[in-house]
């Protein structure tokens, strides 16, 4: 019960502060990476991942999104990553694909 109270509280959280699919969608890509790169530090902008979604199909949203690596360091540097989501129901939205895409510039710069 207690559960479901909760849920209830975070969709209308979501819904009140202009939530929706596409928050829910980035929610579970930042996770997705932050579970992928664990003990390295990075930032990614969540709202900015949200504002980028795109219906790839009426269950899935694609995003596109820049991550800094190292942010004020000498060592810092961006690159771009792909985030797939499915929607099925009831279900937590589920990562299908986590892409990080490497630039050969950032490669031929060290």
């Amino acid at each position: 019960m207690r559960a479901a109270v909760v849920a209830l509280a975070m969709a209308v959280l979501l819904s009140a502060c202009g939530g929706g699919r596409e928050q829910t969608a980035a929610q579970a890509c930042e996770a997705a990476v932050k579970n992928k790169l664990a003990g390295r530090t990075f930032e990614l902008n969540p709202r900015a991942m949200a504002a980028a979604a795109k219906a790839e199909s009426g269950n899935i949203l694609s995003l596109n999104a820049n991550i800094v690596f190292d942010k004020g360091l000498t060592s810092e540097y961006k690159q771009t990553f792909d985030c797939k989501v499915r929607f099925e129901g009831d279900k937590e939205p589920s990562v299908i694909l986590l892409q990080f895409n490497w630039s050969m510039d950032d490669v031929k710069k060290n």
